[in-house]
């Protein structure tokens, strides 16, 4: 491991048993992460988290290829990737036999697999494809395993307000921003930055070009941010009501109590998804 990561292990973890549970991976621009959990006893063995990576895939093969951990047997896989090739399809307008004219917005022609999968809390489809070395990756490893886009663990646990909603996902130098208006997904976006004024820049476009009213809006936000640090003064600048993103489950997270529980909330809610 290096400075930018961080392994968290239960001492009662007995990697023998590992065909009894379940590995949620999450893999972003520049950040790879995993988590180790029992769900029927509702135990979590294990979390790593690193960030600041050059590519966020590149790390995971990098890891696969020493983690023994990640070379397990596991009951169920659940990854979640960072991909370009993604749109949310409103569910009422969805036509299976169309599909070709969703996939005419992704970045990359040729994706061997296109996937589609319902979302449980919002009212769309999702429509995404990977790179196939990623696929066949995945597939030769591990046998059980749901592929997911990166937004779906905050999708799937965003509580329904009769408010709107400002979501943002920080890394140490990126965002994953999602906007929810009148109940529905409105805007979803991925952002890279350096430094705070560049952080600045991004902040005040979103806000011009969504038009959102700072005093009224309620933001939520999660990973890499601290009250009082660089980040969270810049929100509070602009915004009035900020709170910090925890998922709330019943899984006992004790390997956690040191560390701030908001630093995972996106990779711990990837265990509500399908």
């Amino acid at each position: 491991m290096n400075k930018n990561s961080i392994l968290l292990i239960d001492p009662n973890f007995e990697p023998n048993h590992s065909s009894n549970l379940t590995l949620l991976i999450k893999i972003g621009i520049d950040t790879f992460s995993y988590s180790i959990a029992d769900e029927d006893r509702k135990l979590l063995y294990a979390v790593y988290d690193e960030q600041e990576c050059e590519d966020g895939m590149e790390k995971f093969k990098e890891r696969l290829a020493t983690d023994a951990y990640l070379k397990l047997h596991y009951k169920l896989v659940k990854a979640a990737i960072y991909t370009p090739n993604l749109v949310f399809v409103p569910k009422a307008i969805f036509d299976e036999k169309q599909v070709n004219l969703y996939t005419q917005f992704f970045v990359d022609t040729d994706l061997k697999k296109i996937y589609i999968q319902s979302s449980e809390q919002q009212q769309f489809n999702y429509v995404f494809g990977i790179p196939s070395t990623f696929e066949d990756l995945i597939s030769a490893t591990w046998e059980n395993v749901s592929l997911l886009p990166h937004e779906a663990g905050l999708l799937e646990n965003v509580a329904e307000s009769n408010h709107n909603q400002l979501i943002i996902d920080f890394t140490v130098g990126s965002f994953q921003l999602l906007y929810l208006k009148d109940k529905q997904l409105n805007f979803a976006q991925h952002y890279q930055f350096d430094g705070i004024d560049e952080l600045t820049y991004y902040l005040l476009l979103i806000i011009s070009q969504l038009g959102i009213n700072t005093k009224q809006m309620s933001l939520k936000v999660c990973g890499i941010i601290h009250q009082g640090d660089d980040k969270w003064n810049l929100l509070a600048q602009h915004f009035n009501n900020i709170d910090l993103l925890v998922i709330t489950n019943s899984i006992d997270a004790n390997i956690l109590d040191d560390m701030p529980v908001h630093y995972y909330t996106s990779l711990l809610a990837l265990q509500q998804c399908g």
